[in-house]
């Protein structure tokens, strides 16, 4: 999933450690620190203003549909299994998930529970029950699967049987193949497609220093390619990462590698951008342009984890909680982030063709639950980064993306 990234934008977030850092937007300093979004994370605050904007000021009421609006995947990540806030919960979370996904929906990423630790928990084991179950309901509601990811570096992710691994370098990707193999085996046919490397690279274009680096050097990342293509011969097979859309140093050295990678016949199909986007950073014709350059080589262009804070904590001139941080959710703030939202799915439309588009994927079904609330924002304040308030009732975001999808103008 996600991990904090965007020392520019807060973007991929998901501890400071998890995501690298980028540019800001909205004033911030052009050297945020790094975030990333690979996981949801629950949220018990509640909103006073979102509900008041919510249905009343989105004109989609109940008849839209975004996924009947395109013909390439609109997705959400969603918690699933024993997480809290599962979407499997008879309760009125769970009720109002699934009936948002099924309305709104044709893919689905796990927030959480295809992630290593979840499906690889010790050496001989590999737990399915979890992940098998969000598969079987995908299936009976003709939603595709987006697998959500083979290899991620975070420590949380990491089970302790493999930080433990002794070996040497062919020891270690031995043990790499069987765990990469293995699950994209187990899903082959259920799966529609694979993050199967996560945010391998620093923000200076460096390798991030996992543990998958130091034991294997830059090798596990084209090792983790053609194991799971081994596999799974049908899955489309994406390197994921954040703060990618700006166009810096990170983007620069994944572009070399998918150069390296289509020059040596390493099997991959396509970028995802992780998006974990402010409301001003990175600029439209940054996005756009970051997009072309995936077009360009022929690759298929996803977003994966798209969110859009109101706050930015990384603007240390705008954003200084508890004196100086927005607080409200305003119907002025709501129509910017439509706007934003709107114009970043028209660029997605506007730069990659038909049989590029790899997806359109939102992290997170409503804004109580955004990872962004714990984990960037320390559970000190609300946030309303997604498509659907606290009242699970649609914002006017939501008629962004389905104004920006078909192409309208963004207003």
């Amino acid at each position: 999933m996600l991990s904090m990234k965007h020392p520019v934008s807060i973007i991929c977030f998901m501890v400071l450690t998890a995501c690298g850092g980028g540019s800001s937007g909205g004033g911030a300093s052009s050297t945020t620190p790094p975030v990333s979004s690979s996981s949801v994370s629950t949220v018990s605050s509640s909103s006073s203003s979102s509900s008041s904007l919510s249905s009343s000021s989105s004109s989609s009421g109940s008849d839209l549909s975004l996924k009947a609006l395109v013909d390439f995947p609109v997705g959400v990540a969603v918690n699933a299994g024993n997480e809290t806030n599962s979407i499997f919960l008879e309760n009125t979370a769970g009720i109002a998930q699934r009936a948002i996904i099924e309305q709104h929906f044709d893919q689905i990423t796990a927030g959480n529970i295809m992630k290593m630790s979840y499906l690889h928990p010790d050496i001989d084991t590999f737990a399915w029950t979890q992940a098998d179950a969000l598969l079987d309901y995908a299936a009976e509601q003709n939603i595709s699967v987006h697998g959500h990811a083979l290899v991620w570096h975070s420590d949380y992710q990491v089970p302790n049987w493999m930080k433990n691994f002794p070996g040497d370098k062919a020891a270690w990707s031995d043990m790499m193949k069987t765990h990469v193999q293995t699950i994209a085996a187990h899903f082959s046919g259920r799966v529609e497609s694979w993050d199967v490397v996560n945010e391998a690279f620093e923000e200076n274009g460096s390798y991030r220093n996992s543990l998958f680096f130091q034991k294997m050097g830059s090798d596990y990342i084209e090792e983790a390619f053609i194991n799971a293509r081994a596999a799974d011969p049908s899955a489309d097979l994406y390197y994921n990462d954040y703060n990618l859309s700006p166009g810096d140093a990170k983007f620069l050295a994944t572009l070399d590698m998918v150069d390296d990678f289509q020059e040596r016949d390493i099997p991959i199909d396509g970028v995802g951008f992780q998006m974990h986007v402010y409301m001003g950073w990175p600029s439209i014709s940054a996005i756009k342009a970051s997009f072309q350059a995936v077009v360009d080589r022929g690759l298929k262009v996803k977003i994966t984890e798209l969110d859009i804070p109101i706050n930015n904590p990384f603007d240390t001139t705008n954003y200084s909680f508890p004196n100086n941080y927005i607080s409200e959710l305003t119907p002025a703030l709501a129509q910017q982030q439509k706007v934003r939202y709107c114009e970043i799915a028209k660029a997605y439309v506007d730069v990659v063709p038909a049989e590029l588009r790899g997806g359109f994927t939102v992290w997170g079904v409503w804004d109580e639950d955004t990872w962004l609330i714990n984990q960037i924002f320390d559970g000190k304040h609300i946030e309303w980064p997604l498509l659907f308030g606290h009242d699970f009732q649609p914002k006017p975001a939501l008629d962004g993306v389905a104004a920006g999808l078909t192409g309208q103008a963004c207003s």
